[in-house]
């Protein structure tokens, strides 16, 4: 009897964390499909990149993030300064940018921002390749260096 009752038991937390799991993708699926569809939206002179999450890394490898969040990543492209925020909110003029990075996989198209006065770096996951040139040609428009990636993303 008792060898009856771990197996329900078994069945059933397989049963919830199945369920859990479907939940999950199907959440997930549907934030990437209404990111797939965004666009840039201009605020006056100031441009909101939307975002499905933000990380902050380490400059040169933003993939090895400390911080990551998506409950309200932003990326707005001010006339004089670029503001974006993981946990909080940073703005920097454009000269304090280093270098503007492009980087995919599976589900993310992140634009990735290194500043001169800081060993951390910025990437926001657009989820969207035109987002991200857009992102990326307006951020080369204020005078920010390209890297290769976001310089072939731009022609391609």
């Amino acid at each position: 009897m008792e060898h009856m009752a771990g197996l329900v038991f078994a069945a059933l937390v397989s049963v919830l964390l199945a369920l859990f799991a479907l939940a999950f993708v199907l959440h997930v699926r549907g934030k990437l499909a209404v990111a797939a569809r965004s666009r840039i939206v201009w605020e006056g002179k100031s441009a909101r990149v939307p975002l499905v999450a933000a990380f902050s890394g380490w400059k040169g490898v933003p993939w090895l993030g400390f911080s990551s969040s998506n409950l309200k990543p932003t990326l707005v492209l001010h006339p004089d300064h670029v503001e974006c925020r993981v946990i909080r909110t940073r703005r920097k003029p454009y000269a304090a940018v280093s270098r503007v990075d492009y980087r995919a996989t599976l589900g993310t198209r992140n634009v990735v921002l290194e500043f001169r006065d800081c060993l951390t770096s910025f990437a926001g996951n657009t989820a969207n390749a035109d987002v991200a040139r857009a992102a990326i040609r307006l951020l080369g428009e204020k005078g920010c260096p390209l890297s290769e990636r976001a310089c072939r993303l731009l022609d391609g």
